[in-house]
């Protein structure tokens, strides 16, 4: 398989995480991502035979080489070794593109990766060396073109102390998530040994301290329970030996019959453990005990008689966050999405994209997926709506979707839900704050907008900014309060907000 091509499926993407273990010598590691020492799966048929027969593989097919114990020797046909760069080559993430014919499945390099060494490693003095920085521009060099060049590729460093020295492991997958130094989480997750008791939580963390969710973009999340190979661990507070490596939260490939279970809020996010011989812990999805929580699960560890763990997830615990459905400290409604094309006189806009959820709601978060997408064709003036969970090409009735879309004086396009319910509501602050569209500002108090970037974008050209960039330069700093008595409607940015009462 090879980065940019369609592909219908690939073993390596469909794992939330891979860990390349590697030795290197402390006398030449400069430059090490450049240096052929990271395994990759064989290719061809003795390769193939491998992966169908092999204990180790498994045992622990999340491990590229098949054994978690880096000091053992790998199978003459086991595995290749490479760079980062070809290893981002050969292992390989998938994204769903809308195209004239109907969507594709392409591969794409995974933009998130984290490097761990012992003490005196590699990784014990990369903040001070600008380590992540040189590996970030190296890679996103080598792999232009063949990533969300809006994310770019995030390299993290940090140090286990169980590791020694000349020890490195690389990890990457879905389930890899690479924060930003400095870049607050905007969520939550929380699990309870017992959950009767609020206030005793665990969550958790990265190596070096910071925790390991939810960040804004944050799509999924593998988490190391008590065997210190992960880069992120948590405290399952279990007295009994728990044989789980880890466990991993991600979203949903594929959307939910609506008629099926219902999730919690808006998020299309599943909880699974790896597969293990001994006391697995085992989720169920339970209803939600308060109004952050957006999806729970209930965690049995099998054959022992304690108390059900409890494992919380809240997408977006700030006052600004899109809510799915209104709660009691909701004053705002999104009643449309109005687009003035004079707010980028300064560029000529292509298209206006905008994704939806499967109840209609804007697609706010990355642990949500799209249903349903609408563009409008600026040049030609037409409009095209994908249904990713079909196969045809595109079409271009809204309506058939539960959409209405209008074009207003030759320059403004206002989007709408057919049968007039919200694309989701809001809770306005009391008194004025300033609207913050990028989430550069993070560490800024404010009204933070910047969840839009999740569910739009326009394109300039070969330019393409998500939709909460794209208005930060005109609409960051502009102040917003709650609805005055008789205040029919705001607009904030591309949002149209109406009052609303019944919360």
């Amino acid at each position: 398989m090879t980065l940019g091509n369609p592909v219908r499926f690939s073993d390596e993407s469909d794992r939330p995480v891979i860990m390349i273990p590697v030795k290197l010598d402390l006398r030449d590691n400069q430059a090490f991502w450049r240096r052929n020492v990271f395994g990759i799966p064989k290719r061809g048929l003795l390769g193939w035979l491998f992966s169908k027969g092999s204990r180790a593989a498994r045992d622990y097919p999340w491990v590229v080489g098949g054994n978690p114990d880096p000091g053992k020797r790998t199978r003459p046909f086991q595995v290749a070794r490479g760079s980062v760069d070809e290893v981002l080559y050969n292992i390989t993430d998938k994204l769903v593109i809308g195209t004239a014919n109907g969507s594709e499945v392409v591969e794409v390099a995974f933009q998130h990766l984290t490097f761990v060494s012992g003490p005196g490693g590699v990784c014990d003095t990369a903040s001070d060396m600008g380590l992540e920085e040189r590996i970030s521009e190296s890679l996103a060099s080598t792999l232009k073109g063949y990533f969300d060049p809006t994310i770019g590729v995030r390299v993290d460093c940090m140090v286990n102390p169980s590791l020694p020295a000349s020890q490195l492991n690389m990890y990457l997958g879905q389930g890899v998530f690479v924060p930003r130094r400095g870049e607050r989480p905007i969520g939550w997750i929380r699990y309870y040994p017992d959950p009767s008791r609020r206030e005793d939580y665990n969550q958790p963390h990265l190596l070096d301290g910071r925790p390991a969710g939810l960040y804004k973009g944050q799509g999924g999340l593998v988490i190391g329970i008590g065997e210190g190979l992960l880069h992120a661990q948590i405290d399952l507070g279990s007295d009994e030996e728990v044989q789980s490596p880890f466990m991993f939260i991600t979203r949903e490939a594929v959307l939910t019959p609506v008629d099926e279970e219902p999730r919690g809020g808006g998020v299309d996010a599943r909880l699974s453990f790896c597969r293990s011989d001994g006391n697995e812990p085992v989720p169920t999805p339970v209803a939600r005990t308060d109004e952050q929580c957006d999806v729970a699960w209930k965690i049995d560890f099998v054959g022992t008689a304690q108390i059900p763990g409890r494992l919380e997830l809240c997408v977006d615990s700030r006052k600004s966050r899109l809510h799915w459905k209104p709660t009691t400290s909701c004053n705002a409604a999104i009643t449309s999405l109005l687009f003035d094309l004079r707010d980028f006189s300064h560029r000529d806009v292509d298209r206006v994209w905008i994704d939806l959820d499967r109840d209609n709601i804007l697609t706010a978060y990355a642990l949500q997926v799209a249903r349903v997408s609408l563009v409008w064709d600026c040049e030609n003036e037409e409009q095209y709506v994908y249904e990713w969970g079909q196969t045809g090409a595109p079409f271009k009735t809204p309506g058939s979707v539960g959409l209405k879309c209008r074009m207003i004086e030759n320059n403004m396009i206002e989007v709408g839900r057919a049968d007039g319910e919200p694309f989701g509501y809001l809770e306005l602050p009391e008194v004025p704050e300033k609207v913050i569209f990028s989430d550069t500002f993070q560490s800024f108090s404010g009204y933070h907008l910047d969840w839009l970037d999740q569910c739009g974008r326009i394109s300039f050209g070969d330019t393409v900014l998500s939709l909460g960039e794209a208005y930060a330069e005109k609409c960051s700093g502009m102040p917003i309060a709650r609805f005055e008595p008789g205040e029919p409607r705001k607009v904030v940015g591309p949002l149209v907000l109406t009052p609303y009462e019944g919360g």
